[in-house]
């Protein structure tokens, strides 16, 4: 770890449906995640039921920092252009204080409730995914893990270049395969990974 680098044990929120722990292998490569201070990304959409108090995991990944850095190389420039203006131009309507948090009292389920874009809450969206950066078994926070909303994964779809489309959703197919809840889900909105 980083001397820099503030961390914290990986929430639930981030451990894998599959057995109800932390992600171990890179979902593309294999590689260890848990050892040699491996730094990784995790990613999650969450579906909710309107009416019911339930949600459950459309897909969820785990990729290693070498394996992300190859599938944001293979974006078109264009993508990546976009994807860049839009985030900067999110940042600068949120104006230009610090994010910031007391490590004393830090709640990741509070900081993890509402769309990191646009506010809204998790419990009021169908559709959100959650990402969070990780080195070993620890949750990095020098970059917060994020709420994407389902406004701004549409904004961000739209953003994307048709090769670059492309190339995500042949990634997608590659790592979680069709199902019925991904289709419905990704037709008129491609799935998109930060």
């Amino acid at each position: 770890m980083d001397e820099h680098e503030f961390a914290i044990e990986i929430p639930k929120s981030f451990y894998s449906d599959v057995n109800d722990l932390p992600f171990a292998e890179c979902s593309m490569c294999g590689k260890n995640l848990l050892e040699n201070n491996t730094s990784y990304v995790i990613e999650k959409a969450i579906k909710n039921y309107k009416g019911h108090d339930f949600s459950s995991t459309i897909y969820e990944v785990a990729i290693c920092t070498d394996c992300h850095s190859n599938m944001q190389k293979a974006m078109s420039e264009e993508s990546l252009l976009n994807l860049q203006n839009y985030h900067n131009e999110i940042l600068k309507s949120k104006g230009s204080q610090v994010i910031t948090f007391d490590m004393r009292d830090f709640n990741i389920n509070t900081w993890l409730s509402k769309c990191f874009f646009y506010d809204d809450e998790v419990n009021e969206m169908d559709e959100y995914q959650i990402v969070g950066q990780f080195r070993g078994n620890k949750l990095v926070l020098n970059t917060p893990p994020i709420i994407v909303g389902e406004k701004a994964m549409h904004e961000m779809s739209e953003l994307l270049s048709e090769k670059t489309r492309e190339d995500m959703n042949g990634f997608r197919d590659k790592l979680i395969g069709p199902s019925p809840e991904i289709e419905e889900l990704i037709y008129g909105k491609k799935l998109l990974l930060i």
